[in-house]
Formats: C-alpha cells, sequence, structure tokens
C-alpha cells in the first residue's frame, strides 16, 4: 500500500479527536441494526457542520417536549383493547417507544408499529396512520399521547366502532392433497384467499419439516383470523395441510391452508426427482445408478450444517437404497470461485459412498465446510434410523440465569416505566422458557431481557459513586488500514453507542467507507457466524469493550469495532 493513500485517509480524520490505528480490518455498511430492545433507533449524534441535517441532506426535526429525561408509560384504545407503551424522552427528544401490551390482532398490529417510526421521525404526534391498520395505528398515538401528556382517548375499541363483520360462510371446503416428502430448509411465502381478499404467510422450515407458520397480512376480521390461526398449530403438528377448517371461520381457514400450501410448494424437494433441484456445481453430472452404497440408514432427506469460510454452508443429503443419490447445497455464503472449485468434494463423496475424501487445494475452508456438512446430515440420519429425535434442545442457560438476576430486582428502586419493559420482558422470558422454542427465540428473548436490566432507572436519579462516563449517545470511529499484503484500501469505521449507568447498552449504525466486498467481514465481526457470538453482543452482555473474543476469520473487523466503541467511551468521560 502506498504510503500517500494511507496518510490522505489518516489527514481525512485529523480533527476528530482520540483517532485509533486498526491494521488490516475491512468492512462496509452496516446500517439496518437496531437495539432488541428498542422499537425504533435511538436517535443520532451530528458533528457541528451536520447539527441541522440529516446524511440525506434534508432537515432533521428536533424535539421539543418539555419533559425530564426518563421513561413515560402511557395507554391506549386500539381495535380490540389497551395498547400500553413505554417512551423514553432525552433532551426534549422522544428517542424510543417500546410496546409493553396489546389486545390486538398480530398481524394488524405489527402493520401499525410503522406509526413509532413516523412519531420518531416527526418529533410529533401529528401523524398519518397505517393504511389498512387504522383502529391500531391511533390506539399507539392515544398511548404516547397519554404517557407524554396524561390525556386519555375515550376508550372505545374499535371493533365496537367498526361493528361486527358479516359472519362468514360455512360452504368453502378444501381438497385433500399428497403433501412432499420433505422440504429444502429456509423460510417461503405464500397467498391464499380469505374471507377479506388476499391472505399471505411466512412458513418456516428447519430440518426439512415445517418449524413455524406466521401470517403476515391478512384483510380478515380479527374474530376470524384468531379462529382460524389454530389450524397452524395442527399443520405444524401433523406436518400436513390436510386439516379440517374452523367451524365459523370456513373461509379464513381454506385462505390460510391454500396459502400454506403456496409456500410449501416452493420447499418441496421430490425424491424421484432430486436433481432438478441441485445446484448446477454439485452433482447433476454424477449418475448414481451404479453406484451401490454402503450407508445403513432409512430412506429420506437429511440436513446438516458446518463453517465455510464466509459462514455456514447447509446441505441436503438423499438417502435411498442405502446409497447417496443426491446432495443439494441449500446455503452458502463463500466466494463463488473457490466455492464452486470446493464442489469437487462433493462430487467425490458421491462416487466413493464416504465422507473420507480430500480437501480441494486453494478452497480449503469450503471443502471442509461442504464435507462437515453431509457428516452432520448423516449424524441426522443416524438419530433418525434408531428412533432418535433429530432435534436438538436448546441451550437455556444463559436466558434461565438472566431471568433469576432479574427477578431478584426490587421495584420500588426504579422507575415505572423501565420497571415496566422489564416486567414485559420477564414475562416473555418466562414464556418462552415454557414452550418449545428453537435457538434463535431463546437467545431474542435473552437478548431482550438483558437490555432491559441494562436500561433500568433509580428512582432517585442519583448516580453511583465513582461514575466515569455520562449517559448518553456517543459516536466513535477508527481508521482501518491493511497490513504488508495491502490487499484492501483503508477505511474508516464509525459506530454510536448508547451509555448508561458506565455501561454500553446499545450499538448502531456500525459504518464502513470501504469497499462493497468487505460487508460480509464486518457483518461477521459484528454478529458472529453458527457457534460464534458476534463482538457487538459479546460487548452488550459486558457492557464494556474490553476482554472480547474477536471473531475468527474477521479478526480486524472485530478490533476495530471494539476500538471504536474504547473511542466513544473518550467522549463520554465526565
Amino acid at each position: 500500500m502506498e504510503k500517500e493513500k494511507i496518510m490522505k485517509k489518516i489527514k481525512e480524520y485529523a480533527p476528530a479527536a482520540s483517532i485509533v490505528l486498526v491494521a488490516a480490518c475491512v468492512g462496509t455498511t452496516l446500517g439496518n441494526y437496531t437495539p432488541p430492545t428498542y422499537e425504533v433507533q435511538a436517535k443520532e449524534t451530528v458533528n457541528e457542520e451536520q447539527a441541522d441535517q440529516t446524511e440525506n441532506g434534508t432537515e432533521t426535526v428536533k424535539g421539543s417536549f418539555d419533559l425530564p429525561d426518563g421513561v413515560y408509560k402511557g395507554t391506549g384504545t386500539g381495535y380490540a383493547g389497551e395498547i400500553t407503551v413505554a417512551v423514553q424522552i432525552q433532551d426534549k427528544e422522544i428517542v424510543s417507544i417500546d410496546i409493553l401490551s396489546s389486545s390486538d390482532d398480530a398481524a394488524f398490529f405489527n402493520r401499525a408499529k410503522a406509526v413509532i417510526d413516523r412519531i420518531i421521525e416527526k418529533q410529533s404526534l401529528d401523524v398519518d396512520v397505517v393504511s389498512g391498520a387504522t383502529y391500531s395505528s391511533n390506539g399507539i398515538i392515544s398511548a404516547v399521547k397519554n404517557a407524554l401528556t396524561g390525556e386519555e382517548d375515550s376508550g372505545e375499541t374499535g371493533q365496537s366502532q367498526s361493528g361486527n363483520q358479516a359472519a362468514e360462510g360455512s360452504s368453502k371446503t378444501v381438497e385433500t392433497v399428497t403433501d412432499a416428502a420433505a422440504y429444502k430448509d429456509g423460510t417461503y411465502y405464500g397467498t391464499g384467499t380469505g374471507f377479506g381478499g388476499t391472505l399471505k404467510v411466512k412458513v418456516t422450515i428447519s430440518g426439512g419439516k415445517i418449524n413455524a407458520i406466521e401470517i403476515v397480512e391478512t384483510k380478515d376480521g380479527s374474530e376470524y383470523i384468531k379462529k382460524a390461526a389454530v389450524l397452524l398449530d395442527k399443520i405444524i403438528a401433523g406436518q400436513t395441510t390436510n386439516v379440517d377448517t374452523v367451524s365459523g371461520a370456513t373461509y379464513s381457514s381454506s385462505g390460510l391452508i391454500q396459502a400454506v400450501r403456496d409456500a410449501l410448494k416452493q420447499a418441496a424437494i421430490d425424491l424421484a426427482d432430486t436433481s432438478s433441484n441441485l445446484n448446477t456445481d454439485s452433482t447433476t453430472d454424477i449418475n448414481t445408478d451404479g453406484i451401490t452404497g454402503t450407508i445403513p440408514y432409512n430412506e429420506g432427506i437429511y440436513y446438516g450444517s458446518a463453517e465455510g469460510y464466509s459462514g455456514d454452508v447447509k446441505v441436503a443429503v438423499v438417502i435411498q437404497n442405502h446409497t447417496i443419490k443426491a446432495i443439494l447445497v441449500t446455503e452458502k455464503n463463500d466466494d463463488a470461485d473457490f466455492f464452486n472449485r470446493a464442489m469437487t468434494v462433493v462430487k467425490n463423496i458421491m462416487k466413493q459412498q464416504s465422507t473420507d475424501v480430500d480437501i480441494v487445494s486453494g478452497a480449503t475452508y469450503s471443502s471442509n465446510g461442504l464435507i462437515g456438512a453431509v457428516k452432520n446430515a448423516l449424524k441426522e440420519a443416524e438419530k433418525v434410523t434408531n428412533g432418535e429425535t433429530a432435534d436438538t434442545k436448546p441451550d437455556t442457560t444463559a436466558l434461565e440465569k438472566a431471568l433469576e438476576e432479574a427477578e431478584v430486582l426490587q421495584e420500588e428502586q426504579y422507575t415505572e416505566g423501565t420497571w415496566a419493559v422489564l416486567t414485559v420482558r420477564i414475562q416473555d422470558a418466562k414464556a418462552v422458557l415454557a414452550s418449545e422454542p428453537d435457538q434463535t427465540t431463546v437467545d431474542q428473548a435473552f437478548q431482550n431481557l438483558n437490555q432491559a436490566i441494562r436500561l433500568l432507572e433509580k428512582k432517585d436519579g442519583k448516580e453511583d459513586e465513582g461514575v466515569v462516563y455520562n449517559n448518553g449517545i456517543y459516536e466513535g470511529r477508527s481508521l482501518c488500514v491493511p497490513d504488508d499484503d495491502a490487499d484492501f484500501e483503508p477505511y474508516n469505521l464509525t459506530l454510536k453507542i448508547t451509555v448508561r449507568n458506565d455501561k454500553i447498552v446499545a450499538i448502531t449504525d456500525i459504518q464502513g467507507d470501504g469497499a462493497s466486498d468487505n460487508q460480509s467481514y464486518i457483518q461477521k465481526a459484528a454478529y458472529g457466524k453458527s457457534g460464534t457470538t458476534g463482538v457487538v453482543d459479546q460487548i452488550l452482555n459486558s457492557g464494556v469493550a474490553d476482554n472480547i473474543d474477536v471473531v475468527s476469520r474477521a479478526t480486524c473487523s472485530s478490533n476495530a469495532i471494539m476500538e471504536a466503541c474504547k473511542n466513544a467511551l473518550e467522549g463520554a468521560k465526565k
């Protein structure tokens, strides 16, 4: 790397205090991250020249809520009942709105939450409601108004205002179909026709099975869609769409079944024609008709994953007549050139009917990822053959520990608003532990509960002795330069942290001005990969940026995020 180029980058950041140099870091913009317990991102801090403008040049709206900093609780009336929110005020601005409870239909209510962004953006309650979710939108606005002004709405639900919708007919029938033998892992969307129009669902396939079904769009009345939604549990339990419609909600039931079937068509794998589903670089040119395997497992399609170079490699392995008939790559994150070279190991596994094959020189990580994924798929096949469950139980240790910590806290010591948020997160955590969740659900509940604990405010407003940092939002930055290989241009990394009680409780707006192909590295460093916790979660869990493990093969980006956090803390010092 030419010295002049590096010095040019350094000079660009010369006015900023405490610039940190981090060798060999790569990265790009990650603007979509939102702290887990906030409905919207906290307000941004901008420099002197940008004080009245956002990045796109439009004027920033400043808040004018004459209230002390803190969290305020309020209640409004939605379609089906009360909606309760917690509103955080900082420097006379609304910086976050958290939904504490709601009785409204989830599909409508999730759409209505868009008004939260509008309120934050305009710093005003005079915002447009969300089309198709009017009552829920007005309920959220009323709840925020109640929190900030004490003003109460009429208390009349949208359901009583609109009157009961016409009853659904009962002549709608759904034909019986033959379900697919197995499905590709992933998320799929499907549509059907309900009583009020189009219904849309999201179906999640995990381990080749229907794992979750969520209604994402509906025009049917909440009363009917709630009745019909019970059949979704039956579909998951029986792993079939041949279920009975719900009496009194026949059209909604039929629409949901149609939508689920539409989604499953995209995920279906036909054992008789697996070649049409295979990656063109995998096994399409391998004829297994003359190959006799000795795989001692039941016929079926089994799924496995392992770590490649840039992320997980996932495969589906088809076993018939004790032979590996096909290997389908369902997900990969590695560079295409390297991965396509590594696909030779898949062909060799097919030919030799064994995972004891050589890796491809120059594509070691991708090769090992493919071999490991196939091995893990065969382990699942072994479990099924032995009558064991192929599903693994999630690790709930961290969530249980956080719950114990939360339950010994004393309500009288904390403000009503922050305690209300914690109460909801405790209830959510208990509900997760009482269900049969996957690891992602457990991890999210843990993050939400941990965040609520960190954001607790004491009633007396007094800081503990020895407090080093001011509460608030601070920007940090670091300058990343390449090592002797000079395989990328130097770039600036910036982020924002939220400090509360001497701890970092949120990290947002992680951005790098480097090349776009560096995104996978900063993504991996920030949020981790299979079996590895990212730098962001580690910092939030400990509250500090010290003694944090870097993410392998994203070492420099990991260090850049840590150093930028430390740089931000310098600006937060008292």
